[in-house]
């Protein structure tokens, strides 16, 4: 039995996160729209800062009881519950018009603290959850009320505004091109996703087979990711050592003159996210249940990797 198969096959099922989310583009990372902020509807516990021109009683700022409504001088009962900033000022000026208070109504609202929509974080930091918003706030802001990233994290973040869930921003904070953005305006109802740092897999012939981190987006090269393993066993056959690696076509099996980069005479290669670097046995009577073996460690490996 031919192990690249079982291996193969592993590798379809596992490596789930393939990098589709590879370096996002610069020149998507925009910051967002002000206009944005005004499809939030209002709810209780909001507090809104109302200004009318002109009309001093109704300069003031009011917090949305439980049941949506505000009590304003003028005005009276005024249900806001529901509604879009530009339609609670719409419904202000229609009742002011009907009252003959004003006769054309110059009004602003601005929600300063949002009691019952909050930005989601989800992902690798340490306190994942919804938190509300008081005031403006940007993504640092954010990341920084979930307790800041793991250890774990990758340097891309997705970004999905409320409403717009089919157009995802990916922002990648190791950007340092100072023409660029990334600490971005955010909204109620927005979602962050902190992604997982890619992983690389070593099994085979190396003293301890097993799953890699690529810690805040650090590149490892083979000769390193040897080193992670704790190096190669006696029984390693390095002039045959390859990379199982994923692509958008298909599984590719990459030989890796492993022997003449360990002697300097090759130069060194850096690894992709998810891929597998396989020493196998130089011992040709050894059958092939021993690459079997190497990749049911390389599974507990895995398998431990994913638990923590």
């Amino acid at each position: 039995m031919n192990w690249k198969w079982p291996l193969m096959a592993y590798l379809l099922f596992s490596c789930t996160c393939y990098a589709q989310s590879a370096a996002p583009s610069a020149s998507r990372i925009q910051p967002v729209d002000e206009a944005q902020a005004e499809q939030a509807m209002i709810g209780p516990g909001d507090l809104l800062d109302i200004s009318v021109f002109a009309v001093p009683e109704l300069t003031l700022k009011v917090r949305v009881n439980e049941q949506g409504s505000v009590m304003l001088p003028l005005a009276g009962d005024m249900h806001f519950g529901g509604l879009t900033v530009a339609q609670a000022e719409q419904a202000l000026s229609k009742t002011l018009v009907e009252r003959d208070f004003v006769l054309k109504p110059q009004i602003t609202i601005f929600v300063t603290e949002y009691a019952t929509q909050g930005i989601t974080i989800l992902g690798e930091v340490n306190q994942p959850g919804t938190y509300p918003l008081f005031g403006p706030h940007r993504l640092f802001d954010a990341l920084s009320a979930a307790g800041g990233v793991t250890q774990r994290s990758s340097s891309t973040i997705t970004l999905i505004h409320r409403g717009d869930h089919d157009n995802p921003i990916h922002l990648n904070l190791a950007v340092t091109n100072t023409n660029v953005n990334t600490d971005v305006m955010l909204h109620p109802g927005d979602t962050i996703i902190v992604d997982k740092a890619p992983v690389i897999y070593v099994v085979g012939e190396v003293n301890k087979p097993g799953a890699f981190l690529m810690e805040n987006n650090t590149s490892i090269t083979v000769l390193r990711a040897v080193a992670l393993a704790q190096g190669a066993t006696h029984k390693a056959a390095l002039n045959k050592a390859e990379i199982v690696r994923r692509s958008p076509v298909g599984v590719e099996e990459i030989d890796l003159p492993l022997s003449k980069i360990m002697h300097g005479q090759r130069a060194d290669l850096q690894l992709h996210g998810d891929d597998i670097l396989f020493l196998p046995t130089s011992k040709t009577k050894v059958s092939a249940q021993k690459g079997i073996e190497a990749i049911l460690a390389a599974t507990i490996g895995l398998a431990e990797f994913g638990r923590l």
